[in-house]
């Protein structure tokens, strides 16, 4: 997955969910999350990360069960489209955000 991207992007990380990739020249970040693809700016991107952060902490609030199975639901802009991961999926959607997070400072850092 991601072995080759273009000279203009930063793949700031990937894991079994997803990856995120930001452009070099206009800073937009693409968040791919299975089949999903959603492209935002930085202060979007910010959102979303305190958005799943602020569910890992309090996860218990955002448990559904369905069937035998425990999900996190997260509510889109989109009404009645929502992305839903079991709990081993959520654990890598976190990673995916944290990791990215602090690959996006590091190159912020590099330019600067």
């Amino acid at each position: 997955m991601f072995k080759k991207i273009s000279k203009n992007e930063n793949l700031l990380h990937h894991n079994e969910v997803g990856a995120i990739i930001q452009c070099k020249d206009c800073n937009r970040i693409a968040i791919i999350i299975h089949n999903i693809l959603y492209t935002c700016d930085e202060e979007e991107y910010d959102y979303f990360f305190e958005l799943i952060m602020n569910i890992d902490l309090n996860i218990e609030k955002f448990l559904f069960e369905i069937g035998d199975k425990n999900y996190v639901i997260l509510n889109t802009k989109i009404e009645n489209l929502n992305m839903v991961f079991d709990l081993t999926q959520f654990e890598y959607l976190t990673d995916l955000f944290i990791q990215s997070k602090y690959m996006k400072e590091i190159h912020k850092l590099l330019i600067n």
